[in-house]
């Protein structure tokens, strides 16, 4: 049975809200080394250094994963073995494996879904398959709260002021828009990553001295 679109938006909303209890407020997935290394200094290079992560990175990777496990192209365990290939860091890994983990936890406690000892995108599809919630709902909702977290980080580390941090969301509609489509309608062979300095970014934070950040 089809579950009513009210409902669905109601539920992304409230799975991709900061307040749910996955812990994302503690990951800057590797922008705090690019913060203290002076790559992000301001709204500009924080727009351009998430604008290449969502074309070219991780954001791009993770929602053409999330696309497939809602579409079901391959199970579950294989998607989320994939997913785990497809880390460049130790810290990539861990901040994946702990934010799904704990999706999955209050999705059994709470809708009685079984999507444990999965990775974000993964937990994520998995539950939005079962809720049949719709890829192209799931998909740019997934990348909005992806950037909104990072935006949250250099709101907290530049400063970037809280109004410069909605215009830099803002800006990044367009894509987040594109990039959901592209994502939504995507196969295997369509992942793909080029973020070198993203990458370099999560192993050297492994070892910043001081950080406040997890990742």
């Amino acid at each position: 049975m089809s579950t009513p679109i009210n409902d669905q938006i109601l539920t992304v909303m409230q799975w991709l809200s900061p307040a749910f209890p996955i812990g994302s407020f503690a990951y800057s997935h590797g922008l705090e080394w690019a913060i203290s290394t002076g790559c992000v200094i301001d709204a500009a290079t924080l727009e351009s250094w998430i604008t290449d992560v969502l074309e070219y990175g991780s954001g791009r990777t993770d929602a053409i994963i999330l696309a497939l496990a809602v579409r079901g192209v391959l199970p579950f365990d294989k998607l989320n073995a994939m997913s785990l290939a497809l880390c460049a860091s130790q810290e990539r890994l861990s901040e994946t494996q702990a934010q799904g983990e704990a999706m999955g936890k209050v999705m059994r406690d709470v809708w009685k879904i079984g999507c444990e000892e999965m990775v974000l995108p993964v937990a994520l599809g998995a539950a939005a398959a079962h809720r049949s919630i719709p890829v192209d709902l799931i998909v740019p909702a997934y990348l909005h709260a992806f950037s909104s977290n990072l935006i949250s980080v250099a709101v907290r580390l530049v400063p970037v002021g809280q109004t410069q941090g909605q215009r830099v969301l803002l800006a990044l509609h367009p894509l987040i828009d594109a990039l959901a489509q592209v994502a939504s309608n995507a196969d295997l062979d369509d992942l793909t990553s080029c973020t070198f300095l993203s990458d370099v970014a999560s192993m050297r934070h492994e070892t910043q001295i001081p950080r406040i950040f997890k990742t």
